[in-house]
Order: structure tokens, then C-alpha cells, then sequence
């Protein structure tokens, strides 16, 4: 009787505290619904990137769509499609957006960072981030990027994921641009030496060096271990053929063709 009597004692007690926390959460809900958000925090996430966007600029695309933060009452602020609307900016690439107990709403933005300037073929620019998205080139900050330029008649088509691409698609050369300007981004030399891509109209890709140097000619490019492929006989070659017999002397490294390197010499020499 007395273990019986203990389990029932029990029962209502956890059924009391079960219920003064469900009161508790309801009042706190309530009166977070009701409280009023004096300001808005932004913070901006780059990476070790050049600034892109700027608090002036997120501030301002949520007055030219309507959202209004401070002043208002937390249940008249939808965090949600706060969100969305910062989704909408082709600059950003995520929002996060919360209120706090101060009566702060926090928007964490993160930046969308190019990484590849596209000249399309009817002289339209945009460019592709980090990630393999497209974005608008935004005026009001100057990058300097790599540029893909030649035959590429494919319009701009912001947002779009040029990594998921099928490779069996016209449009599969931009995530090729993408992939080769990325490969020369994570090599210090390559990096510095060329600031081109060039498609040519057969499909195939050149490199164009800052200054002087040798046109360098891809051929088509398969995947990342083919350039990998390609870009090492020319390292090969910058590293013993260029000793042997000087940078100066050609105008055309051609790698287009399996495991050979054919260098064109300039007319005057």
C-alpha cells in the first residue's frame, strides 16, 4: 500500500511540474510575442575575402522590400520571411535571423563570394562564387578576378549551380570554367601566372598569362585529373625545358595532345 500510495504521490507531482513548465513556456512565449525590438544587429560572414557586402547594403534591400525591424513588436516581425527576403539578394548566400531577450533581432548574413568573372558571348558579365553560383557583378565594389571569356552563349542565370551540371550539356562548359579556375587557384605559380580562361569555339580551353609568357593550349579538358594531367607536363617543362632553352623562345605551349608537350616557337627566333 505504501509503495502504491508513493507511485501515485509521484504521478502527481510529476503531473504538477509538467504543468507549471508548460504555464512557464506559454507566459515566456507570450511575452516574447510581445515585446517590442528596439534595433537590429548585422553581421556580415566573409571569409578571408574581399568585402562584397556591406551592413548599408542588407539594410537597404529590406526597406526596398518593405521590412521594417525596430519599433515593432516581436510577433509583428516574421523572422522566417526576414529570411527569405535576404535570400532573395544574389549576394547572399545564407541568413540566419532570431530575436534575443534584449529586444534585439540579430541578422546573421552570410556573403556571396565570386570567384570568377564570365564575359559572356554577347558581352553580358556575371560572375560564380566559391561555391559554383552564379551572381550579378555588384558595381559598387571592385574585385579583381580571373576572366573566362570566348564562345560562352549561355546567359546569366543567377542562382543557378553550374557544379550539378550534367556533363552531356552545352551548358557543362561553365562548370568546367569553374573547375579549371579552381585548380589554378590552389597553386601559388599558376594562381599569379594566368589571369584568363579561353573557350574557343570547338570547345576547347586556352590559358592567357598576365604579361608575356606562352599562350597555353588545354585542348578539351575532361575532368580534374585530366588537367591535373596537363598542368604537371607543364610544370615539367617550365621546370626543365625553359632552363634549357629559355622562357622567351616560344609563343605556344600546346597540351591538348596525350602525354606530349608541343611548343611553337615565336617567328623571331
Amino acid at each position: 500500500m505504501k509503495r502504491a500510495a508513493r507511485v501515485v504521490l509521484l504521478s502527481v507531482l510529476f503531473a504538477f511540474l509538467a504543468g507549471t513548465a508548460i504555464v512557464m513556456l506559454g507566459y515566456s512565449a507570450g511575452k516574447q510575442r510581445e515585446m517590442t525590438c528596439v534595433r537590429s544587429e548585422i553581421s556580415i560572414s566573409r571569409g578571408n575575402f574581399d568585402v562584397y557586402l556591406q551592413n548599408r547594403d542588407v539594410e537597404r534591400w529590406l526597406k526596398d522590400h518593405g521590412i521594417v525591424i525596430a519599433g515593432k513588436k516581436s510577433r509583428e516581425v516574421s523572422t522566417s520571411n526576414v529570411e527569405h527576403v535576404l535570400l532573395q539578394n544574389p549576394y547572399v548566400a545564407s541568413a540566419q535571423v532570431y530575436m534575443t531577450q534584449d529586444g534585439t533581432c540579430h541578422l546573421r548574413v552570410e556573403q556571396r563570394n565570386p570567384v570568377l568573372k564570365v564575359a559572356c558571348t554577347d558581352g553580358r558579365m556575371y560572375q560564380i562564387d566559391r561555391n559554383g553560383v552564379e551572381m550579378p557583378v555588384n558595381t559598387d565594389y571592385a574585385v579583381r578576378l580571373r576572366v573566362a571569356s570566348g564562345y560562352i552563349p549561355f546567359a546569366p542565370e543567377y542562382g543557378l549551380d553550374v557544379t550539378g551540371i550534367a556533363d552531356t550539356l552545352p551548358r557543362a562548359v561553365l562548370k568546367r570554367l569553374f573547375e579549371i579556375n579552381a585548380f589554378l587557384a590552389a597553386d601559388p605559380l599558376w594562381d599569379v601566372l594566368f589571369e584568363q580562361i579561353y573557350v574557343t569555339y570547338a570547345g576547347e580551353y586556352e590559358l592567357v598569362p598576365k604579361v608575356g609568357g606562352q599562350l597555353v593550349k588545354l585542348g578539351k579538358v575532361k575532368d580534374r585529373n585530366d588537367l591535373a594531367d596537363k598542368m604537371k607536363r607543364l610544370e615539367l617543362f617550365y621546370k626543365k625545358g625553359v632552363n634549357a632553352c629559355g622562357w622567351e623562345k616560344y609563343s605556344v605551349l600546346n597540351l591538348k595532345y596525350r602525354n606530349q608537350l608541343v611548343a611553337t616557337k615565336r617567328v623571331d627566333f
